[in-house]
């Protein structure tokens, strides 16, 4: 069985099916995902303590799903879908896989831990072992100045894979793209007068640019971009913000899946091009881009180097920055989002190094503050 309360009537119902055999709950729900633009998943420590001690007086095995908190690095956080039916909007998942679990994202004991012990010191068959220490965090802050830039189009250029030209968008997956974004252009035919410009089919979040200049940003399968007049180019980059982990959705494809009507006609023609996200990962990713000073805040790929004089874990915090991904030395760290409700990504330890250390972040809609902050003071 899979449950998060009501052991005794979940185990009941086991028995109407199978009146012999061992009990087992297989998921014991200690938390829930936490979803970007919704609220912070969590659990009551004694309420979740007290499902526990009801699973072991029924005298069943137990998995604690999650008994130590993750994290979704490299951008394979998923999604699920809203509804009863898991057929409704996206729901993508934050970064942080921390699950309100008994050992947080930081490995670290939570009350929740501590209660959990409390009740499991009732069943051992003798003392339990001490609680091990904390990992190590970052000894001092570092503070670290994004003063590089590169935009967008040039960090496709330089780092994006082969460009496809077709009368309809390929997909993601068509794309050989995995995780990261994909630029998708369109020449509107002219002269005609504005008209609706529809995007159809879109999977998840397009920033839609019409003639070089920035005319929205849709989050739902079919979106109004504005009224548009022709001949123009119109060009999107469109961002897979999770694929469903269960639920009838489970397998869909990502990317522009229906195309784009101008006026109600579907506009034919499309050059699209993706950039993986494992194509920034490591050393040579940075070299390979061709770097200036910040024109403005703008999207686009930002660097800058700072020193960790005594490695260990930390937190990244991005004040203002809009939506997109980060890297410490050419190491992934996930998805960050100004929606909410995580605020920073964590850093592990064992990716820093004494002496220079690098951070990357890919911003594609609008940066914020250029000064960047690690902090192994973690609340």
């Amino acid at each position: 069985m899979n449950f998060g309360s009501d052991a005794r009537g979940a185990f009941a119902a086991l028995r109407r099916h199978r009146p012999r055999g061992p009990l087992m709950c297989m998921e014991l729900w200690c938390g829930w995902f936490s979803h970007w633009g919704g609220e912070s998943a969590a659990r009551d420590a004694g309420e979740a303590a007290g499902v526990l001690r009801e699973v072991l007086e029924c005298g069943a095995s137990v998995n604690v799903y999650m008994a130590h908190g993750g994290t979704s690095f490299g951008g394979w956080s998923g999604a699920n879908r809203a509804g009863a039916e898991h057929s409704g909007a996206l729901r993508p998942t934050v970064t942080s896989y921390d699950y309100d679990a008994p050992v947080d994202e930081y490995g670290r004991p939570t009350a929740k831990f501590h209660a959990f012990r409390a009740v499991l010191a009732g069943y051992a068959a003798g003392p339990l072992p001490p609680v091990p220490p904390a990992p190590p965090a970052l000894g001092a802050p570092a503070r670290v100045r994004l003063d590089r830039w590169a935009p967008l189009g040039e960090v496709m250029d330089a780092l994006g894979g082969a460009e496809a030209e077709g009368p309809v968008p390929p997909s993601f997956e068509e794309l050989g793209v995995d995780r990261g974004v994909v630029r998708y252009r369109f020449a509107l035919p002219g002269p005609r007068g504005p008209r609706p410009l529809r995007v159809r089919g879109l999977r998840d979040r397009a920033v839609v640019y019409v003639d070089g200049v920035r005319a929205a940003v849709v989050d739902t399968e079919e979106g109004l971009v504005g009224e548009v007049a022709g001949p123009g180019e119109v060009e999107l980059w469109v961002e897979s913000l999770g694929r469903v982990n269960y639920g009838p959705r489970l397998g869909e494809t990502k990317g522009l899946t229906g195309g784009l009507t101008h006026g109600g006609a579907y506009v034919h023609g499309v050059r699209a091009r993706g950039l993986r996200l494992s194509a920034l990962e490591g050393a040579g990713a940075s070299a390979a881009v061709p770097w200036r000073a910040p024109a403005g805040d703008g999207p686009g790929l930002y660097r800058g180097s700072f020193p960790a004089p005594e490695p260990g874990d930390a937190a990244l915090e991005l004040p203002g920055w809009e939506r997109g991904f980060a890297w410490v030395n050419g190491f992934c760290l996930g998805r960050y989002w100004s929606a909410g409700p995580q605020d920073t990504l964590y850093v592990p330890g064992p990716v820093l190094r004494e002496g220079r250390n690098e951070l990357m972040v890919l911003e594609l809609e609008r940066a914020g503050e250029p000064l960047a902050r690690l902090d192994g003071d973690v609340r």
